[in-house]
């Protein structure tokens, strides 16, 4: 079916936006499962390398989402309110700061790789592994950058069954790469983490390349003649918010980055349970995580329509859903916890920590679903800054702070930096559903509908 073929209304449908993305995701998260897989039949030690600098390669995807997440809520919403000139400007403006961005965090990646991934305090050979991963996977930041603000101007105009295709496309190239890599076909060397590396990185250059193709066959246009008289305000809207709403991803990943380096105090052991269990886990919250994106775009929609009676009320409906599959997900997980984590690891004391983290894992999605809906929904909105205020406080204050005391203080190890997860969540969903309740959000439009 041609990209042209189906109206603006009709591609914000709920269904129309989730179910691409919860595919996309689903794809993403097998494909990170089917790296630690691949990687736990070569290494441990790898697994626990690559674990740590996921955290560090997210942190990047998170400074690029500091542009991208400004550019879905104003497209969303100019679009709402009609002016689709204001639009493509948002547009082409947001792909020249992703760019440019990426650009200087490849180059910070590049000539601060070891220092950073020596901050961790890893085993000498863990900390090698690490370093030969980031180092290729950090240098090509700016494509990383910019593919997630095309993947975002796609979404924002409802088209969210593209970036789908594409990243099955790449999901495919990244298995066959890991598998040279690896396991020696066609009588090739063992490439390893490097290898790995390299596998990733080319089939992310893969998506940028399909996505600029089909950005091309969409309707979406952008003013690249008259790109340098797109107005500063532009650009200084799309960073307001962007900084603003990424603070709260921000904050969450650094938050993460804190809690991995007090499980690397508990040992190799600990930290491989709690990468197994990230990974394990990711799937079970998946549709959750794409109903909250396409609630972010849909409630950017109808605010910028001035629906906003019509969005309260959806909202509800759509965490009930979420938290019904992702309490279904995990209580599969926890039933067949045993074949699964077979799968992953023979090592006895990883076993044990890795079946206590996922019968704990109940605890965070119950919490998470909350966030993942409420917070989207409120940034859609465009009340962002009250939702970074509590993140930044709820994180540290709850997550960070009693991790510290649960894992090393008083002696719980990883569980009890789990359970200091769970709290989080918890606490942050509460106050994101009462903050909706409040309909406080109704005066936050970012867009003048005059």
């Amino acid at each position: 079916m041609s990209l042209k073929s189906q109206s603006l209304d009709g591609r914000m449908n709920i269904v129309a936006l989730t179910w691409p993305i919860f595919i996309e995701t689903l794809l993403r998260s097998a494909l990170g499962i089917t790296d630690v897989f691949m990687l736990s039949g070569y290494s441990d030690l790898a697994v626990s390398a690559v674990g740590v600098v996921s955290q560090i390669v997210f942190f990047l995807i998170v400074i690029s989402l500091m542009v991208s997440s400004g550019t879905g809520i104003l497209i969303a919403q100019y679009n709402g309110a009609q002016q689709h000139e204001k639009s493509s400007q948002v547009g082409l403006a947001s792909m020249i700061l992703g760019l440019s961005v990426g650009i200087v965090l490849s180059l910070m990646m590049f000539f601060g790789a070891e220092a950073i991934v020596g901050v961790f305090g890893l085993e000498p050979a863990v900390a090698q592994m690490g370093f030969d991963y980031f180092i290729i996977s950090g240098v090509f930041t700016f494509n990383l950058t910019f593919s997630v603000v095309l993947t975002t101007i796609l979404r924002s105009h409802g088209y969210s069954r593209s970036p789908m295709v594409i990243n099955l496309i790449a999901g495919i190239l990244n298995i066959i790469g890991n598998y040279i890599a690896l396991y020696q076909p066609f009588g090739l060397p063992v490439y390893g983490i490097t290898g790995v590396a390299i596998a990733t990185v080319f089939s992310q250059i893969v998506t940028t390349v399909l996505l600029i193709v089909i950005l091309k066959r969409s309707d979406i246009h952008f003013p690249y003649k008259d790109w340098l008289r797109i107005p500063k305000s532009i650009y200084r809207q799309i960073l307001r918010i962007g900084v603003m709403n990424g603070g709260e991803i921000l904050s969450y990943n650094l938050s993460q980055i804190a809690l991995v380096y007090i499980v690397v105090q508990l040992g190799t052991s600990s930290l491989a349970a709690y990468t197994y269990a990230q990974n394990i886990t990711r799937v079970t919250f998946t549709f959750a995580l794409a109903l909250g994106q396409a609630t972010q775009i849909q409630t950017s929609y109808f605010v910028g329509k001035q629906w906003l009676d019509e969005i309260f009320t959806r909202v509800h409906r759509y965490y009930f859903v979420g938290l019904a599959t992702s309490l279904a997900a995990i209580s599969m997980v926890i039933l067949l916890k045993e074949p699964i984590i077979r799968l992953f690891t023979e090592d006895p004391e990883i076993t044990a920590l890795l079946a206590t983290l996922l019968i704990a894992s109940l605890l965070i999605e119950a919490g998470r679903v909350g966030n993942l809906i409420f917070i989207s929904a409120l940034k859609g909105a465009g009340d962002i800054n009250f939702t970074v205020k509590i993140a930044i406080l709820v994180m540290w204050g709850v997550s960070v702070s009693l991790g510290y005391l649960l894992g090393l203080h008083w002696g719980f190890g990883v569980l009890g930096v789990w359970l200091a997860i769970a709290a989080d969540e918890w606490v942050r969903s509460s106050i994101m559903f009462v903050r909706w309740r409040s309909m406080h959000w109704k005066r936050f439009s970012l867009v003048s509908t005059s």
